[in-house]
């Protein structure tokens, strides 16, 4: 299977809100994890372990890409 999977997507999206914070200044929320690259070697291994496709790395900062935007 080469797109992410429902588990995948859903401790991506847990991730991406968990890393949500708001600054007193700012009426804005900022996401610590916004691409691929935010992600702990921990987090990107579970994301693996569920399901490894030679395509993870790329599906993986799409879907957090896409979580972004959607916030704006």
């Amino acid at each position: 299977m080469r797109a992410l999977t429902k588990k995948q997507k859903s401790l991506l999206k847990k991730w991406f809100e968990e890393s949500k914070h708001k600054e007193p200044w700012d009426c804005f929320y900022t996401y610590d994890i916004t691409s691929v690259d935010d992600l702990t070697v921990e987090q990107f291994e579970k994301l693996q372990e569920i399901n490894d496709t030679e395509i993870l790395y790329q599906e993986v900062d799409r879907y957090l890409d896409d979580l972004h935007s959607k916030t704006y």
